[in-house]
């Protein structure tokens, strides 16, 4: 039996799993794809802006990193096994039901608390809802950043105007993409670095407009049609359509563990406490009074989630930072 249980690999999962080591607790990440999370998964060769000591560098080799680190201090993983079921056993100990996505095989992971750190595991892109979009496959669309090799010398279109629409933008740019962005409101959402960016390499935004078809030809997208309010249709050339409008939660295996939610969001307090005693969570789905959402802030919530975690379990008389560093 392990002392803790981590759901998810991501920046969160991994410190909290690191942290957890520091205090010489037997720990187990269990992640439903691969570790590393959203900087795998969604960001890969994006430069990442706001780690601290790095002006400039690749999702993918940030993640290596925190990998290689979380490795280093002997922490357990486990890939492309999903949570399904969290259950409380005798006394304070749970038990952790997880199925391989792969093989559909179950598993079953026995501990004494409980870290969930699923992050964008969570998130379901939102989609454009236009009829032909079911249709399209990943060679012309992703609702993520776009590959660069995909993208190089082609005509891309990218709704959204957040910070994943403007760094959507700037990345098929720098690959060589002829990028126009559509945004549902008057002005970016974004970052005002991001933002700032766009302008200066001169990517042209059309505002207050959403897109109403997708414009095919022979079976291929050429184009899509926007409606701007006031202006009416217009069209545009687009062989590469990227949609980065956020995302929907799917939080229903969380209410089924007992666990209070607030806006589709996990809720904690700033120990990542959630409703369930010996349940804690931290990174992106978490929301608590003064949520900043960051990679940083991910991190910091996993180091303090385990430190709850380990004080749940150990109970020691006093709180010391002495355990950790020996």
């Amino acid at each position: 039996m392990h002392e803790v249980l981590v759901i998810g690999g991501g920046p969160s999962g991994l410190t909290a799993a690191m942290f957890c080591r520091m205090r010489e607790m037997s720990v187990l990440v269990v992640d439903a794809m691969r570790l590393g999370g959203q900087l795998v998964s969604v960001y890969g060769d994006k430069p990442v802006h706001d780690w601290p000591g790095y002006h400039h560098v690749i999702a993918n080799d940030l993640a290596k990193t925190l990998i290689e680190h979380a490795r280093q201090l002997k922490v357990e993983t486990v890939e492309s096994q999903k949570v399904l079921d969290v259950t409380k056993r005798a006394e304070e100990d749970f038990e952790a039901l997880a199925r391989d996505v792969v093989t559909q095989e179950e598993h079953r992971y026995p501990c004494k608390s409980v870290i969930i750190a699923i992050g964008g595991g969570a998130f379901e892109p939102r989609k454009l809802k236009v009829p032909g979009e079911e249709a399209l496959g990943e060679e012309v669309l992703t609702y993520r950043m776009p590959d660069r090799d995909k993208v190089a010398g082609k005509s891309v279109v990218v709704v959204g105007g957040g910070d994943s629409g403007l760094e959507s933008a700037q990345a098929a740019h720098a690959a060589g993409a002829q990028v126009t962005m559509v945004e549902v409101m008057p002005q970016f959402k974004g970052m005002e670095s991001n933002v700032s960016a766009v302008s200066r390499l001169g990517i042209h935004c059309h505002f207050n407009s959403r897109i109403k078809t997708l414009l095919m030809e022979n079976g291929s997208l050429r184009g899509v049609e926007i409606l701007t309010k006031g202006q009416g249709a217009t069209q545009l050339p687009c062989e590469y359509l990227v949609v980065n409008i956020g995302a929907a939660v799917n939080l229903e295996a969380v209410k089924r563990w007992g666990i209070e939610i607030e806006g589709n969001l996990i809720k904690t307090d700033n120990e990542m406490k959630t409703s369930v005693s010996g349940i804690f969570a931290c990174g992106d789905i978490v929301t608590y009074p003064g949520k900043y959402k960051l990679l940083v802030t991910a991190a910091s919530e996993g180091a303090v989630a385990a430190n709850s975690a380990y004080l749940y379990v150990r109970k020691p008389q006093r709180l010391t930072m002495t355990d950790l560093y020996t």
